[in-house]
């Protein structure tokens, strides 16, 4: 581009290509369009605490000794500090000496703050009659709304941006007997425009030609999660699961055809890091997965991997939903209800009327056609309505990192036709002891029979006793005592006991 060139930007549109203004070793490497094992293709291996590892693998072409290299399109929320490079078809022929992560997009306030002490030309707008006209200066500032201009008469000039209809801005010429190499602050403002994120690298190659090099960095804002459903049936004893990942990319870049993973479990970050390339054998679910394409998981160090079998392309400002497991169908299944009476050291504050919750368990066991590793994420439950067959939502929860041959628990709401009162019938204490009676009324407005689980939570740090009760309990742990209440339909049932906590 010769010296004395002027760009005409409009504010408001500001159109540019990166090609147009490349120096001549500055050579844009055009991202691949297709992802073949050992050639180029996108690797995306994504966390579900928000990052991923991009590992991209393009031809390049050097000339022998230094070059200077952009590597365009990748994310904007890269960590630049992880970026790691490799020449694949000739380890060690190249070799990055420095690298720049260019990231000041072009836009109207950059732009102009490129320009400050340069030419500038405002065309200004008019108001009825008058066609505006125009302002020709040096740029002084460019400070919020305002421009400030040193007019060719030497006066300066604020001129406020809403009154500026477009701008014209003439590019630096070097000063006689000097080249632009030979100072870089004064060559060419448009060769230093970005208008994509975009790593530039001193580069050394050995020899010429073109080489098959792979890049690999972190990016932040591009996450996972497991979105699961569960279909009841009639009656309450069996379901249907099946799981989906949601993907939602807002990195700043899109990922063609690439090879895709995710990874479940709490990784430890201190600063963003380098995923370890390992290779495991195929579990079962791999088996199942891979003929359709699907995700295939394996333990990976203290965590899991799902990769997926075929190619996925993920745009930038996307959420992706692709089938994550295979539909487990009739799957062993029973619904619970449970009234907890919480913590009894304030006991006072949990009489009177109470939620009964309602649950929904089941084991994931092979047994059970289920049987994997299961990560974090939202379980909505289903049922179908027998008059039209039409599925209706009946509750959510969300489940935890659950390794196979776990039981998952879902409350999913409270019962409407069930209603639970505790009564605090007496309470004494007395140095180092409380001795408390608790009276807890069951009923049961559901055409048919119920059994209702009462928790009573004692606090951990004391020895109690429950003599007497009307019913027969189990120690769930060291402060819970766990009441098993039946309950006819349309009656009334009651559990009572005393509670003796010594210290």
């Amino acid at each position: 581009m010769r010296n004395g060139t002027v760009i005409s930007v409009v504010i408001t549109a500001i159109i540019m290509s990166q090609y147009c203004f490349g120096a001549e070793k500055m050579r844009p490497i055009a991202p691949s369009t297709t992802a073949i094992e050992g050639g180029p293709g996108v690797g995306l291996t994504i966390y579900n605490d928000n990052f991923a590892v991009v590992r991209e693998s393009r031809k390049m072409k050097f000339e022998k000794g230094r070059n200077t290299v952009k590597f365009t399109d990748v994310a904007s929320a890269i960590d630049p500090t992880s970026v790691k490079f490799s020449c694949l078809s000739s380890p060690g022929a190249v070799t990055v000496l420095e690298q720049n992560y260019e990231y000041d997009l072009v836009n109207a306030d950059s732009l102009l703050k490129r320009y400050i002490d340069k030419n500038i030309t405002l065309k200004l707008k008019g108001s009825g009659a008058d066609a505006g006209r125009e302002a020709k200066g040096i740029l002084m500032a460019a400070i919020g709304g305002d421009l400030i201009i040193k007019g060719e008469d030497g006066e300066m000039h604020i001129v406020d941006k809403a009154g500026v209809e477009e701008v014209s801005l003439k590019e630096a010429s070097a000063k006689e007997g000097e080249t632009s190499q030979g100072r870089p602050e004064d060559s060419a403002t448009a060769d230093k425009l970005v208008t994509k994120p975009t790593l530039v690298w001193l580069a050394n190659a050995e020899k010429g030609g073109e080489q098959l090099c792979e890049v690999t960095y972190t990016t932040e804002q591009i996450n996972w999660k497991a979105d699961y459903s569960a279909v009841l049936n009639g009656d309450d004893t069996a379901l249907d699961f099946s799981g989906w990942v949601t993907i939602d990319n807002k990195s700043g870049a899109g990922y063609r055809d690439a090879a895709l993973k995710l990874i479940a479990g709490n990784v430890r970050r201190v600063q963003p890091a380098m995923a370890p390339r390992m290779y495991m054998a195929k579990s079962g679910m791999a088996d199942m997965a891979e003929a359709a394409g699907g995700f295939q998981e394996k333990s990976f160090m203290e965590y899991h991997m799902y990769t997926l079998g075929r190619k996925s392309t993920i745009n930038n400002n996307q959420v992706k939903q692709i089938e994550f497991i295979e539909p487990a169908t009739g799957v062993t299944a029973k619904k619970i209800f449970v009234y907890d009476l919480g913590d009894q050291w304030f006991v006072e504050q949990s009489q009177g009327k109470g939620k009964v919750k309602v649950k929904i368990e089941f084991e994931n066991k092979k047994e059970n056609k289920l049987g994997i590793a299961l990560p974090k994420g939202k379980v909505r439950v289903f049922k179908k309505d027998s008059a039209d067959n039409s599925l209706q939502f009946v509750g959510e929860d969300e489940i935890d990192h659950t390794p196979k041959d776990e039981k998952v628990s879902l409350y999913i709401g409270d019962a409407f036709d069930i209603v639970a009162e505790h009564t605090l019938l007496d309470s004494k204490h007395e140095t180092r002891m409380a001795r408390e009676t608790h009276k807890v009324e069951l009923r049961n407005r559901k055409a048919e029979a119920v059994t209702v689980f009462v928790d009573e939570h004692i606090p951990a740090w004391v020895n109690w006793t429950i003599e007497p009760a009307t019913h027969k309990f189990i120690k769930k742990d060291a402060n819970t005592a766990r009441f098993e209440v039946a309950v006819d339909p349309n009656a009334t049932a009651t559990v009572q006991w005393t509670v003796t906590q010594t210290w």
